[in-house]
């Protein structure tokens, strides 16, 4: 079963219209993560890194998730 053709543009409009909203929030939560991470908002992590091919692993320090800064506080 087949829409009809008068509902085809409707469907089109409307996921483009959401597209659009899913587009401009994304944009909008980016642009706030950005500014408070320039801001000094980091994610802190233990900075571990293992090559499982090579058998080793080396502590790096804690370590932003964003930008792989390392922590120099303290």
């Amino acid at each position: 079963m087949s829409l009809p053709e008068r509902a085809l543009p409707e469907v089109a409009v409307t996921t483009r219209a959401a597209r659009l909203q899913a587009g401009v929030a994304n944009h909008i939560a980016d642009s706030a993560w950005s500014v408070l991470h320039a801001l000094g908002a980091h994610r802190w992590r233990e900075g571990w890194e293992t090559d499982l091919e090579r058998g080793w692993s080396r502590y790096r320090g804690s370590r932003c998730t964003i930008c792989d800064e390392p922590w120099e506080g303290w």
